[in-house]
């Protein structure tokens, strides 16, 4: 699942030509908003009425420094327009449930700006609301409900099931230690009081997924520091089946430094966690690595995590993200880019693995020789769409270019070839859903080009 980054900010650089736009069968890319000096943390969910719900955080400039950032919401109509709702301030990316309805994790409104300020002492309330979309969409009024009074603010993660199970997590800092914290609620009723389901150790990364089932998934990076020993950095998960409490922590595998996670839930109760990982601080000593978990459905174990990568080089960071995403059959699909070449300047291949009913992935498809991968999503028809951007400049890879998208059909083993959604734009981090009603994916991302307002964009096939 989609989770928030920090936009990086680049200009006055040389682009590479983009590969000509290749004739695809997608929408003209529209502008739902734009913001400068930025829009960021764009995210899409589409409900079961087939009606999409676009986010994303917006600032402002004034005598040179950002203003107060807010988020926005905006619902798809009936004519397929998007109409600009509410000022809040997001904590992790909406998601739809039901027929038309929203779960929204916030913030306080005075938590917008996003300044080292912020990063060193992060600790905010938390809180939520519910919504509904779309014709008029509508966020209750005066409804932010809190949670809690000492999130770090960059850690929450919310999803939901089809029929109302919503689920909250964030991370709490105490003196030594972290919680590790989630509230949960059931259809039709308010959240429950939030539980620590991890107490002792330092917390990151948190994902966390919902089966159709109603089964709950968290996976999280845990590091454990002890007197005379190395600090033991792993990531692990934890299950609460539905109608039990949860289940143990479990151990997936290693963590180098840092993890990117990624979780997802079917409807027959499989699950899976896919994680890269690689050494922390200013410059990169070790391989990336990226590994998945399959747990079958019931009172199971996950499965050993499986390698599905080891990068060549060791001297360089990843581009893009970890995105794993599952059928309602447990087929689960892991993207993810690698870093090629045993020295600079490296390339940053596109793969894509599957596991079936086996549980274990097959080799990995190269879609792209260079690119960031960002999202990937499936849906009951047994169509997976993955979505990333083109790199720019050989060697580099946070300058992203052009958003393009691979679909593979139900019965077919191998994804089709790369599909051109945006212009050469300085496209960045696209994120895909796949509309319940017609199968046909949605891609929002931001544009980025020199002297030109960050603009909003959106695209469907």
């Amino acid at each position: 699942m989609p989770r928030f980054r920090l936009a990086i900010a680049l200009t006055g650089l040389v682009l590479l030509p983009a590969p000509a736009l290749a004739a695809a069968p997608w929408s003209e890319p529209v502008t739902i908003t734009a913001a400068s000096p930025q829009v960021a943390e764009q995210a899409i969910t589409i409900g079961a009425n087939g009606r999409a719900v676009l986010s994303a955080r917006l600032t402002t400039q004034a005598q040179g420094f950002p203003t107060r950032g807010f988020s926005r919401l905006f619902g798809q109509q009936a004519d397929g327009g998007f109409v600009g709702r509410a000022r809040l301030v997001l904590a992790a990316p909406p998601v739809a449930y039901g027929a038309s309805r929203l779960a929204l994790l916030r913030l306080p409104l005075a938590k917008g700006n996003a300044t080292s300020a912020d990063l060193d002492d992060p600790a905010t309330s938390m809180g939520y609301s519910f919504g509904r979309c779309c014709g008029p969409l509508e966020v209750e009024p005066g409804a932010y409900r809190r949670l809690t009074t000492r999130a770090d603010r960059f850690s929450g993660t919310i999803a939901a099931s089809a029929r109302g199970d919503v689920a909250a997590a964030w991370i709490e800092h105490l003196p030594g230690r972290d919680h590790l914290v989630v509230a949960v609620r059931r259809p039709g009723q308010p959240f429950g009081r939030p539980s620590v389901i991890g107490g002792s150790g330092f917390f990151s990364s948190a994902s966390i997924a919902w089966g159709a089932n109603g089964d709950l998934l968290v996976a999280y990076q845990r590091s454990i520091s002890r007197r005379g020993r190395p600090t033991d950095r792993r990531v692990e998960a934890r299950v609460r089946r539905a109608g039990h409490s949860w289940g143990a922590a479990q151990r997936l595998g290693a963590s180098s430094g840092f993890s990117d996670i990624s979780t997802a839930a079917a409807a027959n109760g499989r699950m899976v966690v896919a994680w890269g990982t690689q050494d922390g601080g200013e410059e990169a000593n070790t391989p990336w690595i990226v590994r998945a978990a399959v747990r079958q459905a019931g009172p199971h174990r996950f499965r050993s995590a499986q390698a599905l990568e080891v990068s060549e080089g060791d001297d360089e960071r990843p581009a893009g993200e970890v995105a794993a995403a599952m059928a309602p059959d447990g087929t689960a699909t892991v993207a993810w880019s690698s870093i090629a070449g045993a020295s600079r300047p490296h390339t940053f291949p596109l793969r894509a693995a599957t596991a079936d009913a086996s549980l274990r992935f097959a080799a990995p498809q190269t879609l792209h020789p260079n690119a960031a991968a960002h999202d990937v999503a499936m849906d009951a028809r047994g169509t997976t769409v993955v979505a990333w951007s083109t790199l720019a400049i050989p060697g580099v890879n946070q300058i992203e270019q052009q958003v393009f998208a691979s679909l593979r059909v139900a019965g077919q083993a191998a994804f089709a070839a790369p599909e051109a959604v945006s212009p050469a734009e300085r496209a960045e981090q696209p994120r895909v859903a796949l509309n319940p009603q017609t199968g046909r994916p949605a891609v929002v991302w931001v544009s980025r080009l020199d002297g030109v307002s960050n603009r909003l964009r959106y695209a469907a096939r």
